[in-house]
């Protein structure tokens, strides 16, 4: 029986995090650091909701220190170089120069491409969205659970693609839940309940990040339409009371109508047709 690992993620991952690594060449142990224009860089997309809150924090770190890690680059079609990692360093160094602190736009850079192993499984763009997604997991707690949950949606057909490839191979076996829930460092009941927070209603959302539902509670709605979910929040916080698991299941039984139960069908009075197929004799025709 072959034991479920994540350990080719973490193989990917960290191939990628080594210096010189390009596409066809040899590994080399030093990298090239070139100074460029902040203002140059182009910021990518898929990083957009990774701890970019505290920049004012690490400006004056680096003001500080007079110390600025390398962002790390990758080359774009039209000759532009787009951010892999470093979005809070470029932040960092573009608030330094709105605030006066300094006058010099010039931040060290590498250029690093992408190294995709597994063509036959998964796309380069996927293979980047990997790269950009794990760094950022100790960065995770400035995500609101539904970012999470958007996240976790956003690789789990990635990291599906690479379940299927290894399994093909014949180097794991197993479902595929308890894998991707190894992967993400989570029980397999914490990725059901985070899962959970997708199908709720945007209203709901909108208590989930504020902490006022828990994602256990929010799994317990997730069962229901959006509509009753929120008539199930409205009618619990009517009544002051906080949103919790038992406060649901039992607001859910006066508000959800059990699918198999019977609908009453009221049957009108009878035609005189119908009284006269039972042989009944109408009252006027006895007068």
């Amino acid at each position: 029986m072959k034991k479920q690992s994540a350990s080719l993620i973490a193989k990917l991952l960290n191939k990628n995090s080594q210096p010189g690594q390009g596409s066809g060449k040899e590994l080399n142990t030093t990298e090239e650091i070139i100074m460029r224009d902040v203002h140059e860089l182009v910021p990518n997309p898929k990083n957009e909701k990774y701890s970019l809150d505290n920049i004012e924090e690490l400006a004056m770190m680096i003001q500080l220190t007079h110390n600025i890690e390398p962002i790390i680059l990758k080359t774009m079609e039209d000759g532009r170089f787009m951010i892999t990692s470093g979005h809070r360093r470029r932040l960092a160094q573009l608030y330094r120069l709105e605030q006066g602190l300094i006058d010099n736009p010039m931040v060290p850079t590498i250029t690093r491409e992408i190294i995709n192993d597994f063509e036959d499984a998964i796309t380069d763009d996927e293979m980047e969205t990997l790269n950009i997604v794990f760094p950022n997991k100790g960065q995770r707690r400035n995500l609101t659970p539904s970012q999470e949950a958007d996240e976790i949606a956003l690789i789990k057909p990635i990291i599906k693609k690479l379940y299927d490839y290894q399994k093909a191979a014949g180097n794991i076996d197993g479902k595929f839940r308890p894998y991707f829930a190894n992967i993400l460092g989570i029980s397999e009941t914490s990725l059901q309940r985070k899962e959970a927070i997708r199908k709720v209603s945007e209203e709901v959302k909108v208590e989930i990040d504020s902490g006022n539902i828990t994602a256990t509670a929010a799994a317990e709605l997730a069962s229901m339409d959006k509509e009753e979910q929120n008539l199930v929040i409205e009618a619990i916080k009517d009544r002051g009371e906080e949103v919790t698991v038992q406060a649901v299941k039992e607001e859910k039984k006066k508000i959800v109508v059990p699918k198999n139960d019977p609908i009453p069908v009221v049957k009108e009075s009878p035609t005189e047709c119908e009284l006269e197929d039972e042989g009944q004799t109408k009252l006027f025709d006895q007068t």
